[in-house]
């Protein structure tokens, strides 16, 4: 079970919440309840039986996600590359937060396109890389307060493609990739025009000053890319806040633990119900929107270019072997405890539980 989950259903609903809030709130409702039916177990070893309900699947649900945060995981570090790798990070200033508020769909469109373009026209630079980058984008769109703060993150592989594609042309030295203040100064022109021809009021509401000073783009050096991966992958398909950080869940208040980003100190934040409800439906991303996207050569449509990369970095090919999958937690029947238990029927989606035990 999940504290937050029980938390979220224990509320009312804003008025304030939109179509796809709303439509959040209620699949956590339904989640793992008969609302959704499920499946009848048996073991086949005590002649026990139980059942277990389908879950929602929803992208803001606490309980879910967890399945596929894993195999985006594996999938990942299958295709690391024997190069060195880095996280850049674009983020925005404040005041274009108002915009993607207004019209998430669209800016968070905006700030993916923008800031890929950026690195691929830096990185084509001839004195700087002169080739074509492929990597990995995943939109954050929460700071550590649950705040709204949208930035994406960049696994990137440390070298790019010439444009003959014959050739890999490493980066220049193994923890540096493109200047930072040259990408910023890039990313900040893009947007700029970009979203001047998308969408005008917004631009026209934007502070003119914002438009003049340095923005901030952040790149690190990553090693092998597999810490990043990792880190990474707690937003591919989990919530803005986990159980794990939360410390009292109250009626009226609820208090949760965070690391200072300036200090790097452990801290306690605690917010009144509607505030800590309000913030958490913030980052409910729009409907149909994906929060990890594919360039260059990485991308899906790309898949002879990166096996052409492949094969010029020599990557090895590694036979793991064959190892039996682990049992899964829901076949591991309540009254022997054994993994046993085989699907023997479903369950019709229905207002209340069956008269049998539950997990």
């Amino acid at each position: 079970m999940s504290v937050l989950a029980d938390w979220l259903i224990s509320q009312p609903v804003p008025p304030s919440a939109s179509p796809s809030q709303r439509r959040a709130l209620a699949a956590i409702a339904r989640c793992r309840t008969p609302a959704l039916g499920g499946h009848v177990y048996r073991c086949t070893d005590c002649a026990g039986s139980d059942f277990s309900y389908h879950s929602c699947h929803h992208r803001a649900c606490p309980r879910c996600g967890g399945g596929g945060t894993a195999t985006w995981t594996q999938r990942q570090t299958e295709r690391l590359l024997p190069v060195p790798y880095f996280l850049v990070t674009f983020t925005v200033p404040a005041e274009l937060r108002f915009a993607f508020q207004a019209q998430p769909e669209l800016m968070h469109d905006l700030l993916f396109t923008q800031s890929a373009a950026t690195l691929q026209q830096v990185a084509a630079v001839p004195r700087l890389l002169g080739g074509e980058l492929g990597f990995v984008g995943v939109l954050h769109t929460w700071g550590r307060q649950l705040q709204h703060h949208p930035h994406v993150h960049y696994i990137v592989p440390g070298g790019g493609f010439d444009p003959d594609r014959r050739r890999w042309l490493p980066s220049r030295q193994v923890d540096w990739l493109l200047p930072v203040k040259k990408l910023a100064a890039v990313f900040r022109r893009r947007v700029e025009s970009a979203l001047h021809a998308s969408a005008p009021a917004e631009h026209a509401a934007v502070p003119a000053g914002t438009w003049q000073r340095p923005w901030v783009v952040h790149c690190q050096p990553a090693g092998t890319g597999t810490s990043v991966v990792k880190y990474l992958a707690r937003y591919v398909g989990r919530t803005a806040i986990s159980d794990e950080r939360i410390v009292v869940m109250e009626e009226e208040r609820v208090t949760f633990r965070y690391t200072d980003s300036v200090t790097q100190q452990k801290k306690v934040c605690t917010l009144n119900a509607d505030e800590f409800l309000r913030r958490y439906l913030q980052h409910v991303p729009p409907p149909g929107q994906h929060r990890v996207r594919y360039f260059g050569w990485l991308h899906p449509a790309a898949k002879a270019r990166r096996m052409i990369v492949e094969t010029l970095l020599a990557k090895p090919i590694v036979v793991a072997a064959v190892e039996p999958p682990l049992p899964q937690w829901h076949l591991r029947c309540p009254h022997c405890a054994r993994f046993t238990l085989v699907c023997v029927g479903t369950l019709p989606r229905q207002a209340r539980a069956p008269p049998a035990c539950s997990r």
